[in-house]
């Protein structure tokens, strides 16, 4: 999910300096974040210990155009249509340790390889949904942030690297533990229930179901590097990454608000129990698989100088794998049906991200960085919605610096502006139960990164 990922779908990068470079840094990692981006050159570095800290702050706007009574329909009720995402700042931690060997040299990294999130509020009930003669009653409140993602992971991966000769092998990978949150707003006819209430207003023709989704899950997840030196000037890197689909468990939990009309109630007898105003609920444990985008990274660095390095990185990325999920349930139930299982369509596709920097070293103890990165949308129009912050094609600059004080210590600064260009979704042959939101999107973000490194 994320405003707030880096990369395209719901992919993260780290290492502040690959972040100062524009990412897919394949050629220039100098640290533990080589496990990640190619362990081959893991073979290159000595004893260290790094530590980053990387800080998103998000700013996603949509402009509702769908015409539904509760969002933008006949009742506005925000101005001009638009929500803000109201997500805070992200703080995103990593570290890792790198030890040499006769051997081989290994390392291990606990870091964030996925995450999303975004919360918005979208959706209140229309105008006139409750509408009760007893001035006593207490209408339901509809959750504030009916819209919502947090899609977390932490990667414990283990690397190795081994030179031989020009060239630098690297192997790397384990566990990935991930969490996931999805809430939305689902609308239900309830001329589906009872054909008497497609008579009703209006505002009484769609009712809101609460949908909160929590799962927990785990995926096995590698990376394969090979590097070649030629000579001073060039070097050479092909890499990919692998994930085993992750087994999700977690709960799902349903509330439906149905409407209060008291005349409803007075004169049609079988529509009571439907206009009543009454919260049904239903709760259940469920099950499923979720793929993991595989990944192939080639990269190209040019050292003119000793003290300039020019660096070249693409990577293409296997979305087509997140075509559609199927949810298995146990014991849910609402308004007395059981629901035994739902898809989540997504059908996305492959994209290419393209990340080029640039390092110079000023003294012995200080280096700038600059980068510029381009990365694809995986999501087509037909599945898009504001739970992925992955507005479109993005375009990023950034930059940074190093600088060691003494023998040991090392210190980074990153800075990278991302945004998009303005998404628009038509609304065109859209209904209420479509798998995308209609409208104008956009995002941009603000992300700072901070790490040290400690070598010996």
């Amino acid at each position: 999910m994320i405003g707030l990922l880096i990369a395209s779908g719901f992919r993260l990068s780290f290492g502040t300096q690959s972040f100062a470079i524009g990412g897919v840094n394949y050629t220039l990692v100098e640290d533990y974040s080589a496990i990640y981006w190619n362990p081959a050159r893991l073979a290159d570095q000595r004893n260290s210990f790094g530590m980053d800290l990387l800080t998103i702050a998000p700013i996603a706007k949509y402009q509702m155009n769908t015409n539904l009574l509760g969002y933008d329909g006949g009742y506005p009720r925000l101005k001009d249509n638009t929500a803000y995402s109201e997500s805070p700042p992200f703080y995103i931690p990593s570290f890792g340790l790198v030890r040499y060997g006769e051997t081989f040299t290994w390392g291990f990294a606990a870091f964030a390889p996925f995450g999303m999130g975004t919360r918005w509020d979208l959706y209140d009930p229309p105008i006139n949904y409750y509408n009760a003669y007893d001035s006593t009653w207490e209408k339901p409140s509809y959750p504030k942030y009916d819209w919502e993602s947090d899609f977390k992971s932490l990667a414990l991966w283990l690397g190795f690297g081994k030179e031989f000769g020009p060239f630098r092998i690297g192997l790397s990978g384990g566990p990935v533990l991930m969490s996931i949150l999805i809430r939305k707003v689902n609308l239900l006819d309830p001329a589906t229930i009872n054909p008497d209430a497609a008579s009703a207003p209006i505002e009484y023709r769609l009712w809101p179901i609460d949908t909160k989704l929590k799962a927990y899950g785990l995926s096995l997840g590698g990376s394969l590097g090979i590097t070649s030196h030629i000579g001073e000037m060039f070097t050479f890197a092909l890499t990919g990454r692998y994930y085993t689909p992750a087994n999700m468990y977690g709960n799902i939990k349903l509330q439906l608000f149905t409407p209060r009309n008291d005349y409803i109630v007075e004169n049609a007898p079988d529509l009571a129990m439907l206009f009543s105003g009454y919260i049904f609920q239903g709760q259940g444990e469920g099950s499923t698989k979720v793929p993991l985008p595989p990944d192939i990274g080639l990269g190209v660095a040019f050292r003119p100088v000793k003290m300039f390095t020019l660096s070249f990185g693409l990577n293409y990325v296997f979305w087509s794998v997140l075509d559609e999920i199927s949810m298995e349930f146990d014991d849910l139930t609402l308004l007395y049906n059981q629901i035994k299982s739902d898809t989540f369509h997504f059908n996305w596709s492959n994209v290419i991200e393209v990340g080029v920097g640039a390092k110079l070293n000023v003294t012995d103890w200080l280096s700038l960085r600059a980068g510029f990165a381009y990365d694809q949308s995986p999501i087509p129009d037909s599945t898009f919605n504001p739970l992925i912050p992955d507005v479109g094609n993005r375009i990023g600059v950034s930059g940074g610096l190093s600088w060691s004080v003494g023998d040991f210590w090392t210190y980074h600064l990153s800075y990278t502006y991302t945004q998009t260009p303005e998404r628009e979704i038509s609304n065109e042959g859209y209904s209420y139960d479509a798998t995308y939101m209609p409208g104008t999107y956009r995002f941009q973000g603000h992300l700072i990164s901070l790490g040290l490194t400690y070598r010996w």
